[in-house]
């Protein structure tokens, strides 16, 4: 091989994990065999497929090169033969033995002590920074996520939303992305005038709520708009009946004047309702999100969106580029649709035509149309349509991240805010992320096939709808809430409108109880109120990622505050207890050290499983960002804890130990492990607990 061993050796390449340091060696192995037998072949085209030894007989990597054999014209063993051959050649410090098994198998048998070491370095030495990459630095990703209507409390599928997108945001900025997170707020749609509806007939006295007519004293406004928000569903759906039918016009005038912004001659000015409504709604599901450590950059308003007449010029653009077509009878007389192709889709709404109507027979917009118009500002489209937004403060988060909001012009807000942000400092995203349930699916592909018609063709294939399945609950819970489970299913959908849900607040207002019911029935002390909030939002953001995306989740209130096996509270133990061993050491008299002089000569099993495992995060942490996968994150970090408790309970205790090399060198695979862990909790949302 053409590089030497000395520039080969681990310690002047440490930026590199085992997988990325072997791969690199194998390929001049590669190199240099192709050279040798004079083939002429490009070496790209050989993959290599480094993989954990089935046995540990083997060593603790293994190569198949038998896919290689009809490309090289030579029998695989011969092949592995070869590759042994020039491996034992030029050695290398990190490698203990290499040999080559039928059919045609490399196997790799490392220095473990020597490997051990490096890695140990390499974690402390990055420190916090260990996993974060800046190969994307220079490159703004919006992610869009949480996007709940602001007309009610948010329930627990809401959280799954949420969990999933702050999980991702917080991925993509350890690889030095630069990262914004937008909470789309649509308060111009039914739902918002559903609950202006509901105020406008119970202040006519024309129904009574169940619980009272007014907010109770202990009941935040977000809890009360979901009573009038029930209340005002079951009217709508008694069709028949009178109060029914003027529900039904009174729906109509409202949405018409929200969404135009026309204040009424007489009676309510439902626009001022709405409004009013939309930012108590807003700041009450701003501070739910901030108890599970969620946080924003801005909020875009469709109310904005619709006042700056972004959504009236990109209709204007679709139609005289000849885009849209206007039926005159069928199902969409009267108004404007997207052609898109033949056939029926399944959407959240039912089947219907895969032509999707963008604006009403009434006139008003669907929430495609105006989505079409956000994905454009959000690329800095709207720049080209001369349409103009500000952007002014919100108010300062939990965690200290100042939350900006999306104004127009004529706000009044704005008038009397004198800090204002760049008009370019929001949008204009390289790429933008879409945390949207997969019922939307078909929706969000008009979207993106609207940017494609509209010749953005390099934004639409940017844009990503990173879908999920919905939250059901389980048979078990249903029943809790006296929903009829007699039919024997295993999960049973929320339905806001009926009022069958679980609202956020209450799971993790019945998990901060569960956790300190768990600590005084193991006799442990008391949480205080903070250790405990912080535990609960640990389970329930653990819960809500660990699924495959794919993959409904059937919410279980006692699986979800469990506070062992994989769950996030048993994550923050594991932590927790490496911290603890520390402290141990400390308060024995121990000096923990700075540096590793010389590990043991011979590592345990469950020292190397961990050693491994603490190796390959930076790299999985890539692989899963750009996979935007946060459960495979989730599922590392359980793994990473299951190994560092494997290693707990397989080794004597540190402090009683007496050989100073093991002593040393184990006390150091604690620390890295705690930094490690630490890291990775952070990027999955989690406040890492030092003590519990």
């Amino acid at each position: 091989m053409t590089v030497s061993s000395e520039a080969h050796s681990m310690t002047e390449t440490s930026a590199q994990d085992i997988h990325a340091y072997l791969i690199g060696i194998m390929q001049q192995a590669v190199a240099t065999f192709l050279e040798q037998e004079q083939i002429e072949f490009d070496a790209a085209q050989l993959p290599i497929d480094l993989r954990l030894s089935a046995q540990a007989s083997f060593g603790d990597y293994s190569i198949p090169v038998m896919a290689w054999s009809g490309k090289l014209k030579r029998p695989p063993l011969k092949i592995a033969e070869a590759l042994q051959a020039i491996l034992q050649a030029h050695p290398q410090p990190i490698i203990q033995e290499v040999t080559a098994t039928k059919p045609g198998y490399l196997n790799i048998r490392l220095n473990r002590p020597t490997v051990g070491q490096s890695i140990i370095e390499r974690v402390l030495e990055a420190g916090p920074d260990y996993g974060q990459h800046e190969v994307s630095i220079g490159t703004k990703v919006i992610v869009e996520h949480t996007n709940i209507n602001s007309n009610k409390a948010a329930h627990v599928g809401h959280l799954r939303n949420s969990c999933i997108g702050d999980t991702v945001v917080r991925m993509l900025r350890s690889q030095g992305y630069q990262v914004e997170a937008d909470n789309y707020i649509d308060d111009s749609g039914v739902q918002v005038a559903d609950v202006v509806v509901g105020f406008t007939m119970l202040q006519r006295g024309l129904f009574d709520l169940a619980g009272g007519n007014e907010q109770q004293p202990d009941e935040s406004f977000d809890y009360y708009c979901s009573r009038v928000y029930t209340t005002i569903s079951k009217i709508y759906d008694n069709k028949e009946s009178e109060l029914g039918q003027m529900a039904a016009r009174l729906r109509k005038e409202v949405l018409h004047s929200i969404e135009h912004g026309e204040e009424p001659e007489s009676g309510p000015d439902y626009p001022v309702m709405a409004a009013d409504i939309s930012h108590q709604i807003v700041q009450a599901h701003l501070k739910t999100m901030s108890r599970l450590n969620i946080s924003y950059d801005v909020l875009p308003w469709e109310s904005a969106i619709l006042r700056a007449g972004l959504w009236q010029h990109t209709f204007e653009m679709l139609k005289e580029r000849g885009l849209l077509e206007k039926p005159e009878t069928g199902h969409a007389a009267g108004c404007w649709i997207l052609p898109f192709g033949e056939g029926e889709s399944q959407t959240s709404e039912g089947d219907r035509n895969s032509d999707k109507i963008l604006v009403r027979s009434d006139g008003t917009a669907t929430y495609t149309a105006k989505d079409i118009a956000y994905q454009l500002w959000k690329f800095g489209l709207a720049d080209q349509l001369g349409v103009e937004f500000h952007f002014v403060p919100w108010g300062i988060q939990h965690d200290g991240r100042k939350l900006w909001t999306m104004r127009t012009p004529n706000d009044t807000l704005l008038k009397q805010n004198t800090d204002e942000a760049p008009a370019t400092k929001f949008g204009h995203a390289k790429k933008v992320i879409n945390v949207i349930d997969g019922r939307q699916s078909y929706l969000q592909q008009v979207v993106y096939e609207s940017l494609r018609r509209l010749g953005y063709e390099e934004q639409a294939d940017n844009s990503k709808h990173l879908a999920y399945e919905v939250v059901t609950l389980s048979a078990s819970t249903a029943a809790q809430l006296g929903i009829d489970t007699s039919d024997g299913r295993e999960y049973y959908a929320m339905s806001g409108r009926k009022g069958i849900e679980i609202k956020a607040d209450d799971l993790i207002n019945a998990a901060i109880e569960s956790m300190k019911e768990v600590a005084k029935k193991n006799n442990k002390p008391d949480l205080s109120d903070e250790t405990a909030a912080i535990l609960a939002s640990s389970a329930i953001r653990y819960f809500m990622i660990r699924f495959n995306l794919q993959q409904i989740i059937a919410l279980d209130m006692d699986e979800v505050l469990r506070p062992n096996g994989d769950t996030g509270v048993y994550l923050q133990y594991a932590y927790a207890r490496a911290n603890s061993i520390r402290r141990r050491l400390q308060d024995s008299g121990y000096t923990i050290p700075t540096t590793l002089e010389q590990l043991p000569e011979q590592l345990e099993q469950s020292e190397w499983d961990l050693l491994r495992h603490l190796d390959a995060y930076p790299r999985r942490l890539a692989e899963y960002a750009e996979q935007l996968a946060p459960a495979m994150l989730a599922s590392y970090t359980y793994d990473l804890a299951a190994h560092f408790s494997d290693f707990y309970e397989h080794t004597a205790p540190i402090v009683k130990e007496t050989d100073e090399q093991v002593k040393a060198f184990r006390t150091l695979l604690v620390q890295a492990t705690a930094q490690t862990m630490n890291n990775a909790l952070r990027v999955l949302g989690f406040e890492p607990l030092e003590r519990i």
